[in-house]
């Protein structure tokens, strides 16, 4: 299961940000997750469960936000959502297309007392 490691990197990036403030405990946690990490949000929601026990973050809230993946094709520089994992540009059905979003993993946030 990669989610536990995945969120082993949460986790550390957690940890350095609390370290530079104050905090009590951390009620909400939200992530941006991008569709191509092939993350499964309940098996996060274990891996965050696990993580957080005896820490400041358990019994904190998880939200995950699944990112879409987009691309731009190379040749015509034509945007779109990619539906399938056929990465071709409906524009010009040229296959040199460059994944603009979908890959990420960010903390886009933590709410804390």
């Amino acid at each position: 299961m990669h989610e536990m490691s995945l969120m082993g990197g949460v986790f550390e990036v957690i940890e350095q940000t609390l370290s530079l403030h104050e905090v009590k405990r951390v009620l909400q946690v939200k992530l941006k997750v991008g569709e191509l990490t092939n993350a499964e949000p309940d098996a996060l929601d274990m891996a965050f469960e696990a993580y957080s026990k005896d820490t400041i973050c358990e019994g904190a809230e998880l939200i995950i936000e699944r990112v879409p993946i987009r691309a731009r094709c190379r040749n015509c520089q034509h945007l779109f959502a990619v539906k399938t994992m056929f990465f071709l540009c409906p524009n010009c059905q040229n296959t040199g297309i460059e994944v603009i979003q979908g890959e990420e993993l960010l903390l886009e946030s933590l709410e804390v007392e």
